[in-house]
């Protein structure tokens, strides 16, 4: 298993026991109209991952650089309904399928593949290690929004 394969199961592992955990209406609650709940987030990563999957496997698949297409973040969340069609347990099951669908590709990748460019939305270069990187501390960042700045460390030290 790879670094990266390692790193998201364990990040996958412990917080999704810790939104469970999370009462129902801490995390449905939107503190403003046009700010997200912490359901919300979570809907907004399963569109992460989502785009992140097929950015990985076309890059995985491809000889040449890919060019990868951004998305409109706001307008995805709102398009499928997270705070309105997803129970909290659906919404944690899909972050958590897709994710594993995630760390069974990044299984796959080999150094090459690591080491392959790509295009991003805004136009530089960059490498497929880099994007999942990229992934993972994006990842990262909403988990410390979602459940305090301290999260991510637990989490990676397995507490």
């Amino acid at each position: 298993m790879n670094s990266y394969s390692q790193t998201l199961n364990r990040l996958v592992e412990y917080f999704q026991n810790e939104l469970k955990d999370l009462p129902e209406e801490v995390f449905r609650h939107k503190p403003g109209s046009s700010k997200w709940s912490k359901q919300e987030i979570v809907g907004h990563l399963c569109d992460s991952a989502a785009n992140n999957h097929l950015r990985f496997v076309k890059i995985k698949l491809s000889a040449q650089p890919v060019t990868l297409e951004g998305y409109d973040q706001d307008r995805w969340v709102d398009l499928h309904g997270y705070q309105e069609q997803y129970t909290q347990p659906d919404i944690i099951t899909l972050w958590i399928m897709l994710n594993r669908q995630i760390a069974h590709v990044l299984e796959t990748l080999t150094t090459d593949d690591y080491g392959k460019a790509c295009i991003l939305p805004g136009g530089g270069e960059a490498t497929l290690d880099w994007l999942v990187n990229d992934y993972l501390e994006h990842m990262r960042h909403h988990f410390r929004q979602i459940l305090g700045p301290d999260s991510v460390e637990r989490a990676e030290a397995g507490k």
